[in-house]
């Protein structure tokens, strides 16, 4: 049997649909060849080749009349963070906004629910649900703690005066807005439960769960986006989370504070505030691992009592 010839340049490496294949002048036989596999109908895929979940989105909808992408998939395009498992499942979720057929197609999980042009965005070029109503339809698919990561992420700003500034892909009250707007949906009590405890200002699902926990324990409620200040009004630190009738910071430490540039500004950071009476308390992924978010609070319990906290216990 003979080899196949090389595809053209513009369709090596990716996903392409048949009609692709036929304005890049390549014959509808090629299709079949042993180096390409069917990913969806319409659709090949050189063996092998890596395809970017933006560029797959892209394709599908560009293909599928009338559908942006919905769900986990959404979620992920919004750069929403995600359990590992949802993250990694391998359907493509799509949504017929219209009301029309639901897309059916091998690799992809369809539906088709009525959408106002509100609820409709695009990524990247890809169409997709907007962040609220993104939100709205993982209410059903995440355990509480993660669903209330998922809404601090699409509603996070941050306004600081080092690195990066933030600004919130939807408001809290655009949250509420697709709850009450939706009574018939499934995961609703989820998201109802979820909205009286999200924030604004938490950057990452650690913090927001730390927080939690935090709450579960009984512990004073704590601040986001808290500056710590000197007596001149320079800033000293931002913590992940504070406490400032105790003077009480809180940090959650990822993989990025192991580098020795990280670690010497922690520990200038640390030493500047403790000059000025405040206690940090720096949690990191390990003591998560060995304790979990509710065991890692009790060193939060014990610096708060330290610092003249009385439990109401």
């Amino acid at each position: 049997m003979r080899s196949p010839g090389p595809l053209p340049e513009t369709l090596r490496g990716r996903s392409f649909t048949l009609s692709e294949q036929r304005d890049a002048g390549v014959s509808d036989n090629r299709a079949w060849n042993k180096d390409l596999r069917v990913a969806s109908r319409g659709v090949r895929v050189p063996w092998g080749a890596a395809q970017e979940l933006s560029h797959t989105a892209r394709l599908l909808t560009r293909i599928s009349p009338r559908t942006v992408c919905c769900g986990p998939t959404a979620a992920i395009l919004w750069r929403c963070p995600l359990p590992l498992d949802l993250e990694r499942q391998p359907l493509l979720h799509l949504l017929r906004w219209d009301g029309g057929n639901r897309p059916v197609r091998k690799g992809v999980a369809g539906r088709r629910v009525a959408l106002e042009a509100a609820d409709r965005r695009t990524v990247d070029g890809v169409p997709v649900t907007s962040p609220a109503r993104t939100w709205l339809d993982l209410a059903a698919l995440l355990p509480l703690d993660d669903l209330v990561a998922a809404a601090d992420h699409f509603i996070c700003r941050q306004s600081r005066s080092f690195g990066h500034n933030r600004a919130a892909l939807c408001t809290l009250e655009d949250l509420r807005s697709q709850v009450e707007g939706n009574p018939g949906i499934r995961g609703r009590r989820n998201a109802r439960l979820a909205l009286e405890l999200a924030r604004v200002g938490a950057d990452s699902v650690p913090e927001t769960k730390l927080r939690l926990a935090i709450g579960r324990r009984g512990l004073p409620e704590p601040e986001l986006r808290f500056v710590v200040q000197d007596s001149a009004g320079r800033e000293l630190a931002w913590p992940d989370l504070a406490f400032p009738r105790y003077k009480v910071a809180v940090n959650y430490d990822g993989s990025h504070h192991l580098t020795a540039t990280q670690k010497e500004s922690d520990i200038r950071r640390d030493e500047s505030i403790a000059a000025i009476g405040w206690t940090s308390v720096t949690i990191t992924a390990r003591h998560v691992k060995a304790w979990g978010f509710d065991g890692v609070v009790r060193r939060v319990r014990d610096a708060l009592a330290r610092a003249g906290w009385v439990s109401e216990e």
